[in-house]
């Protein structure tokens, strides 16, 4: 339980780092970022997950074009 708790923390922190850096950069953070970041945070995605939702995203945006 407290591994648990530790890895929500580092996740927690993590995430916060991306989105604070965003921010900085003028970037405007989706729903679908803060929706996907926290199933990341508590547990229900993984990071290998999220990349490949973000290349199967870019790629089906390329092919729009």
């Amino acid at each position: 339980m407290f591994a648990n708790k530790l890895l929500h923390q580092s996740r927690q922190f993590s995430v916060s780092n991306v989105a604070a850096s965003a921010r900085i950069e003028g970037l405007k953070l989706s729903k679908e970022f803060q929706q996907n970041t926290n199933n990341y945070i508590v547990g229900k995605k993984s990071i290998r997950q999220l990349i490949e939702q973000s290349k199967q995203r870019y790629i089906s945006q390329r092919l729009k074009r």
